[in-house]
């Protein structure tokens, strides 16, 4: 087919839900997509029609050209992109490869706009710069002598401040890295790419002379080995690092927005096989500050971790606007039913868009919209007070991507407003009123007592008769905590609100009356009272580390409340402590060695909590082989491949031809475990076969063998 024949267009696919109207109120219904999918005929026209959704009718002063078939080198260009304002159109890479693309730049980049093309000559060829050029525009080229060399120039192109946090990914493979494209894009962070195994001299470079804050590297050790970690942590000893790595591509994405995205107006959902789709987005997603999910379109079913994440939001009273990069084939309508099944009907029992209004001030209110409308303006706002006068809406603002707007107008205490809300003409949700409160401006609000059942709230003026509706409490990830009472004795000027919270957690606190917020949002940390009660639990030994868990959640613990011993008394180095669940179990990294006793002991504040646990690492005995000689009567000797101490008569089995167990008698080791010799009374000329176990596995293969005659 020829690619000029072909449209670009938008493919806004629709579960249309129709809006009641209110009154007598005469505009066209709303109707609010399900879900939006932004796709063409292929990758090309995919990425156009994305741009154009950024581009919202509007000429583009900037644009990146990246390819559409080289990953390394598009990868890098999100965050380069969003800097810029521009959208990433993809190419191939020759002219006639890329006609849909250039004409689409031709039509919406202004006259002498400027162009930036990611990667060398090899990918995209001078064919296609030499087209532009002779289009009027002004075009540069970040291209390297490979995709390393490529990532460098983009990053230092990006000048971003010292201490600015940093991306490290594979640059070999696209899932780890594409999952975090939109996020870098959103915060201005680099991606810098490296080897599995060899972090490069340009990677080191910047790093050391950024000294970023905080590193976060994308992928498993497979994918980015161990020891890069360390040789960043050397290159900057106080930057935060963090691994995310789980066992597939879809696993390390979940942690990764679990992180950054807890509660998100919007989700982007794109081919986790194909990294062209989601590039294409990346900078769409980023404007609206969302994630993006991948999925496989082969399986049938959301990958688990993707699930889990969704319902984990969606229990948090997250239900975002569900949009969709790529076509049918490469997103399923299958895969957007089920993620839609997850947050279930997005609108009210109605039908009707929600929309509700708190905060109300004589400064202006607080619009809600459920799901998210983004690009509101002041003109999509109508307010009337109580006699049916136009209130002039002087600013329509919105920091979460079109869930909630800041409307700004002048009103009055004690007097009622109407607001109606429209959209391309078309009336959104049901006519709301609200009447502007009398409420003191200058409330304070401070929190005391705080303990694990709860605080006291005190009031600079008295305000009686508030219940746990005015009152909103969240903990350090941003999770709402139930309020379970609220109580007053005094008329008003102090509360007793109860609730269940962890010591040592950090929450917040915020008040409100009559849609009022009262005074300023309080932080408060639930002492510990206790710490000698805490009790410690050692698992998952291995030669890099342990798990620790702890009866009670205790958060903060770092390398320095921990001492770890080996059993000669002396101190093993700790190198890291992380936990991802607010304290109750933590990881600890340390290198240890199999078959070796350690004993930890964990302090807080000045005290030590509960006993000492002693635990042994075992052996990893997958690729431990042994033979059987110096055969006699009275028994025989085993020789193992890798010494592993302490066997006993439980850890052989001897059966003679006909499966009968044989007894051992004695199983004795002079060298530290690399040779056994095992007592047991043998027949001359019988067969006889041995298997070994180690921790319930066996290890190595049965060995057969004959007792000679002397």
């Amino acid at each position: 087919m020829n690619k000029k024949a072909k449209l670009t267009s938008v493919a806004v696919t629709s579960t249309l839900l129709l809006v009641t109207l209110v009154g007598s109120v005469q505009a066209k219904p709303y109707y609010k997509p399900h879900f939006n999918r932004y796709s063409g005929q292929d990758r090309f026209q995919t990425s156009t029609a994305i741009a154009q959704k950024e581009l919202r009718g509007q000429q583009m002063q900037n644009v990146v050209l990246a390819s559409a078939y080289s990953f390394p080198d598009a990868l890098s260009a999100s965050t380069l992109a969003t800097k810029l304002n521009a959208s990433i159109i993809l190419v191939g890479s020759d002219v006639n490869d890329s006609q849909d693309s250039l004409n689409f730049v031709k039509n919406h980049l202004i006259a002498g706009g400027n162009v930036t093309i990611i990667g060398g000559v090899g990918v995209i060829n001078e064919k296609v710069e030499q087209w532009l050029h002779k289009a009027g525009y002004h075009v540069r080229r970040m291209g390297g002598f490979d995709r390393f060399a490529t990532n460098s120039i983009i990053v230092n192109n990006l000048n971003v401040s010292p201490g600015t946090p940093v991306i490290v990914a594979s640059g070999n493979e696209f899932p780890d890295a594409l999952g975090v494209a939109s996020l870098a894009a959103s915060k201005g962070w680099p991606i810098l790419l490296s080897s599995p195994t060899k972090l490069p001299d340009n990677v080191k470079d910047f790093i050391s002379k950024d000294q970023p804050s905080n590193i976060y590297i994308v992928g498993g050790k497979a994918v980015i080995n161990g020891s890069l970690q360390t040789t960043l942590q050397s290159l900057v000893p106080n930057a935060q690092i963090q691994r995310f790595g789980g066992q597939d591509r879809f696993e390390t994405l979940s942690q990764i927005l679990t992180k950054f995205y807890p509660n998100p107006t919007q989700i982007y959902l794109a081919n986790g096989y194909d990294y062209a789709d989601a590039l294409s987005g990346s900078t769409l997603a980023a404007q609206n500050n969302a994630p993006i999910l991948l999925i496989d379109p082969k399986s049938r079913q959301l990958p688990p971790s993707i699930k889990d994440y969704l319902i984990t939001i969606r229990n948090t009273g997250s239900n975002p606007q569900i949009n969709v990069l790529g076509g049918s084939v490469g997103v399923p309508d299958w895969a957007v039913n089920l993620v839609s099944g997850i947050f279930g009907d997005s609108t009210s029992s109605s039908g009707v868009i929600p929309v509700t209004v708190s905060n109300p001030s004589t400064t202006g209110i607080t619009v809600g919209l459920n799901p998210a409308l983004n690009g509101l303006t002041a003109n999509n706002f109508t307010l009337l007070n109580s006699s049916g006068n136009s209130i002039g809406v002087t600013g329509a603002t919105t920091s979460n991507g079109g869930a909630a707007y800041t409307v700004n107008a002048p009103l009055s205490a004690g007097q009622t407003y109407t607001l109606r809300v429209n959209y391309n003409g078309n009336s959104v949700g049901t006519v709301q009123t609200f009447t502007v409160p009398y409420v003191t401006s200058n409330q304070t609000v401070t929190v005391s007592n705080p303990s694990t059942s709860g605080f006291t709230v005190g009031l600079s003026s008295l305000l009686n008769g508030l219940t746990a509706g005015n009152f909103t409490l969240k903990n350090s990830y941003g999770y709402t905590v139930p309020i379970t009472g609220v109580t007053t004795l005094n008329g008003g000027a102090t509360y007793t609100v109860s609730a269940a919270l962890s010591a040592g957690q950090t929450y917040t606190l915020t008040a409100n009356y009559a849609g009022y917020t009262l005074g300023t949002s309080q932080s408060f940390t639930v002492p510990y009272t206790n710490v000698n009660s805490e009790t410690l639990t050692v698992s998952t030994p291995s030669l890099t580390g342990f798990t620790v868990g702890l009866s009670s959640a205790l958060n903060g613990l770092t390398i320095n409340n921990f001492t770890l011993l080996n059993s000669s008394g002396y101190s093993i180095p700790i190198t890291g402590v992380t936990t991802l669940n607010g304290g109750a179990t933590y990881t600890i990294s340390a290198a240890l060695s199999a078959g070796q006793t350690y004993t930890l002991t964990a302090n807080y504040a000045g005290y030590t909590m509960s006993t000492a646990q002693s635990f042994t690492i075992p052996y990893n005995t997958s690729n431990v082989t042994y033979t059987v000689n110096n055969l006699s009567t009275t028994g025989f000797k085993v020789g193992l491949s890798t010494a592993l101490n302490g066997l006993t008569i439980g850890n052989f089995t001897l059966l003679d031809s006909s499966g009968n167990r044989i007894a051992i008698s004695s199983v004795t080791t002079s060298d530290g475990g690399t040779t056994y010799t095992i007592s047991a009374a043998l027949n001359v000329g019988q067969t006889y076969t041995l298997t070994a176990n180690y921790n319930g596995y066996a290890f190595g293969t049965s060995q057969s063998f004959v007792i000679p005659s002397v």
